[in-house]
């Protein structure tokens, strides 16, 4: 009985062992590759999706730097537009300082001469003399001293020429 047993031992092992390897394995292997062809699958899938998202990072990267050339290129029109805008004022505001200044110099030319034109000797006025003292910029006491002399001139021949001098010196002329 006990070689029966044991014979039934190996024909039951041997079963179990054919039963696997037949059976069980072939569903086991079927399983693991079903599960390798998914994630094959899975992976074309995650890669195709990877490439399409770069394409489209891609066209996107191409619209932003189409839009900021074009943002770029307005920015510089509108800048070249102002420069000039600004160049052209400056040319106005040249061109009336300009002027001014012409008109100045022109003014004092005319004050001058007309200031030399009352400093005569020869056309001494005593009240166009003191109306250029009253006029000019000197302080209040020069004036005043000024003043004095060209009255005392106007008494006095003889005072003319050394008043006139002294109000051409304190005025600077």
């Amino acid at each position: 009985m006990n070689k029966n047993v044991i014979i039934g031992l190996v024909v039951v092992l041997l079963a179990a062992g054919g039963y696997y390897q037949f059976s069980y394995k072939p569903a086991q292997e079927a399983i693991a590759a079903r599960v390798a062809e998914e994630a094959a699958a899975a992976t074309k899938a995650a890669e195709e999706a990877a490439a399409a998202a770069a394409k489209q990072v891609e066209e996107a990267a191409a619209a932003a730097a189409k839009e900021a050339e074009a943002a770029a290129a307005k920015a510089a029109e509108e800048a070249a537009a102002a420069a000039k805008k600004l160049e052209e004022e400056a040319a106005a505001a040249a061109a009336a300082a300009s002027d001014t200044a012409t008109a100045a110099t022109d003014a004092a030319t005319a004050a001058a001469t007309e200031a030399m034109a009352v400093l005569d000797p020869a056309n001494f006025d005593a009240a166009k003399v003191t109306a250029l003292i009253d006029a000019s910029t000197l302080g209040d006491d020069v004036k005043t001293t000024l003043k004095s002399v060209v009255t005392a001139a106007a008494s006095n021949a003889a005072l003319v020429e050394p008043a006139i001098a002294q109000v051409k010196a304190a005025l600077g002329l």
